[in-house]
């Protein structure tokens, strides 16, 4: 199997598939409405969405078969991480202004951040920390805790970022600023801010990183194309192109 790509497309409700060269693209879930937030666990098979038109977490088999409502009633949740070792689905939700966890089959749902509006998130679980991006209050990046507790603002002054992603090895934090066309990252701390990409990103909005290929893949909301590049912001190519508009991505590695 090679490695795989997967998007969520809000504008037309669907999950889609190709390999990280833009290969056998296929839809594998239709007739949602505004999936988003995307993760996907290897190992048990499964797909994890949000769905903020159908206020919803769900699950289905990675070939987008047996869909399951795990939370319900949520009012906006956005982007997902997993940590398959406790194991827990987190989200953030920016109408409720939270970060919520729950099991993976939606049991034990927790609000872990109150408050505080959030769009893009990723885990160090070595260093037991939650990362998220407000871009729409603070326009900011923040870290807690899996708990939710000692929460710190990091990068400030920001634009429409949403997606972020860690190397944790490499110190580093990247996210995907749609506002200013450009990748961007940090020392984990929040310092040391630069560009990655600057121009040319199509309106950069999510981001997954591949740490053994040393490549990053994102999502051009504006050009409705999926891109990749070395982590440095070299070597810059389109992956997957005319086929609807990715959003939300996840990775699958061989």
């Amino acid at each position: 199997m090679a490695d795989m790509l997967f998007w969520t497309d809000t504008g037309v409700g669907t999950i889609s598939c190709g390999t990280t060269n833009g290969g056998d693209v296929r839809d594998l879930v239709t007739g949602l409405q505004n999936p988003l937030g995307i993760v996907a666990d290897a190992a048990g098979g499964k797909l994890y969405w949000t769905d903020y038109g159908s206020h919803k977490v769900q699950r289905a088999n990675l070939d987008g078969s047996q869909i399951e409502d795990l939370v319900e009633d949520l009012p906006m949740p956005r982007h997902m991480a997993i940590d398959l070792n406790t194991p827990h689905l987190y989200w953030t939700d920016s109408a409720a202004n939270k970060v919520q966890r729950s099991n993976l089959d939606g049991s034990d749902l927790v609000d872990l951040v109150t408050d505080i509006p959030g769009a893009g998130i990723a885990l160090d679980l070595a260093g037991g920390k939650i990362y998220w991006a407000d871009p729409f209050e603070g326009k900011r990046n923040l870290r807690a805790n899996l708990d939710g507790s000692q929460i710190e603002d990091l990068a400030t002054g920001l634009g429409v970022h949403v997606g972020i992603a860690l190397d944790v090895a490499r110190n580093t934090m990247y996210w995907a600023d749609s506002d200013t066309d450009k990748v961007q990252c940090s020392n984990l701390d929040g310092s040391n801010v630069r560009d990655v990409i600057s121009g040319g990103g199509g309106g950069p909005r999510c981001i997954v990183l591949h740490l053994q290929d040393q490549k990053m893949y994102w999502n051009g909301i504006e050009s409705r194309e999926i891109y990749r590049a070395s982590l440095d912001g070299t070597q810059v190519e389109t992956v997957v192109t005319g086929h609807g508009g990715p959003c939300g991505l996840a990775l699958v590695i061989d």
